[in-house]
């Protein structure tokens, strides 16, 4: 059965909101990293480092991030194992996304230092966006919405069975 579901640019609004009230407890990253239960996640991998983890705010099906566990804002405060531990993950984790999503492309970026630059969590994190052919319909053209095939929760117990992928 094919199921979609609707993510209008206007839901922004929203997401900005709650994750305001968040971080008023702190980082949320930071949050996830010392494993808060009071905290939505859906953590595929973490070690002392990095961790992988599906963005709960997805641009497109498979999104995933991946996050230094210690809090920095900008690259250049990581040490040079954290960097090397950091980009060593995200290749990781684009192998992953190739064995299991099967995506024809990818997009990979970091927004650093704040809204300026597109960043809604002042924590550094990459970001890893599984493209397909089908990306652009009609509800993304002509009514600003992304339309996507699974709820996050089914696309996490997917992605969980093969989370082993992404250890070292």
């Amino acid at each position: 059965m094919f199921r979609s579901f609707l993510f209008p640019n206007s839901r922004m609004k929203y997401v900005k909101k709650n994750r305001n009230k968040v971080e008023k407890k702190g980082c949320v990253f930071c949050r996830i990293a010392n494993e808060d239960p009071d905290i939505e996640k859906k953590v595929l991998y973490k070690d002392d480092k990095v961790m992988v983890m599906m963005n709960i705010y997805p641009y497109n099906v498979g999104h995933l991030q991946v996050v230094p566990v210690r809090h920095v804002v900008w690259l250049d405060e990581l040490t040079k194992d954290e960097r090397d531990a950091l980009f060593e993950m995200v290749n990781r984790t684009v192998k992953f996304l190739k064995k299991v999503e099967k995506p024809v492309a990818m997009n990979i970026g970091m927004n650093i230092g704040g809204e300026t630059a597109g960043a809604s969590i002042m924590h550094l994190h990459v970001h890893v966006v599984p493209r397909y052919k089908s990306d652009f319909g009609f509800m993304e053209i002509t009514a600003s919405t992304r339309v996507l095939v699974e709820p996050i929760e089914e696309t996490y117990q997917r992605f969980l069975k093969h989370a082993d992928m992404l250890k070292g």
